[in-house]
């Protein structure tokens, strides 16, 4: 076996064990255009695992447009969206860069008062 197919099944062991022994599962939510998916057990993980390794980048596209994953995952008959309902729920580039700005200067400070006290102990 390949190295990268090795780390691949360690990783899933370790997760089944880990539900296995304390019989928690960290419920997933997939974001695809204006809709989502909660992946709340190990068979749907499973399932959209496959589907995610064997369509790749295009996963979130299937999952919005292909009929028999949306059944799969029982999402129900696409969503036809027009360009206005898409247009105004986006962010506009303005607050996306007051948004941004506050983050950056929020990190900033965050990370001088670390660096403060690290001066403090030497």
């Amino acid at each position: 076996r390949a190295k990268n197919d090795r780390r691949k099944q360690r990783s899933i062991f370790r997760e089944v064990l880990h539900y296995i022994e304390n019989e928690d599962f960290n419920e997933e939510k997939i974001r695809f255009g204006m809709e989502s998916v909660y992946i709340d057990g190990w068979m749907r993980k499973r399932i959209y695992d496959a589907f995610k390794e064997i369509l790749e980048s295009g996963v979130r596209h299937h999952l919005q447009y292909n009929q028999l994953l949306r059944d799969i995952f029982g999402l129900g008959p696409p969503l036809i969206l027009d360009a206005a309902t898409i247009k105004g729920s986006k962010i506009s580039r303005a607050e996306k860069h007051l948004f941004n700005a506050a983050a950056f200067k929020a990190r900033t400070k965050q990370r001088n008062k670390v660096r403060d006290k690290r001066a403090d102990v030497m």
